[in-house]
């Protein structure tokens, strides 16, 4: 009688052929996982840049002046019914030496409160894109919008006197990834005025 089963040539392919699959799954999962994880810093980063562009974009459009309503003149900008129209003006003060900062300056309305006001300054300094809040009594906060800045530069259109123009520059050491990121803001209202000066 013959006797049924694997030799050990037909093991050892078998096992030689597992083997492989295993080895080649491997490296097709290691790939995904690197693949993953540089799509995750690439989103990350991405993300921080983008919300910072957002929060600079969003806070020069609040400067728009502000209509308020009154019964006997229907609506009228802030402080004009008081004979005293109050433009808004945004500061960008320029420094002569490229290496040296620009500076964004303007003031807000945080609500339709007209004493609620807040004047917002926009500058890089220690490498970083820097908030720099003052309300009325004077009380200052610097927040950090992004790290990794390595350039920060504001200019006028010349050309149309409502737009801003902003560039950011930003170089992560931990993921390696540079961006230069520029972009308009576009003001929709003509009681704005954009002053341009040297540091």
């Amino acid at each position: 009688m013959k006797k049924s089963g694997f030799t050990l040539v037909e093991l050892s392919v078998t096992v030689f052929i597992i083997a492989c699959i295993s080895v080649v799954l491997v490296i097709v999962l290691r790939s995904n996982l690197t693949t993953m994880k540089f799509g995750q810093k690439h989103m990350d980063f991405n993300q921080k840049v983008l919300l910072a562009i957002r929060r600079v974009f969003y806070d020069i459009k609040r400067i728009n002046p502000i209509l308020t309503k009154s019964l006997a003149y229907g609506y009228a900008l802030k402080n004009e019914l008081a004979g005293e129209p109050k433009p808004r003006i945004i500061f960008i003060r320029k420094s002569k030496d490229p290496k040296d900062r620009d500076e964004l300056e303007f003031v807000i309305d945080s609500n339709l409160d007209v004493e609620d006001i807040y004047n917002i300054k926009y500058y890089l300094e220690d490498k970083a894109l820097k908030r720099e809040v003052r309300d009325k009594a004077a009380q200052v906060k610097v927040d950090t919008v992004l790290e990794n800045t390595t350039a920060f530069s504001v200019d006028k259109d010349d050309l149309d006197i409502k737009q801003i123009f902003v560039k950011i520059s930003v170089d992560d050491p931990k993921s390696g990834i540079k961006r230069d990121v520029d972009f308009a803001v576009r003001l929709e209202t003509d009681f704005v005025y954009v002053d341009k000066r040297d540091l």
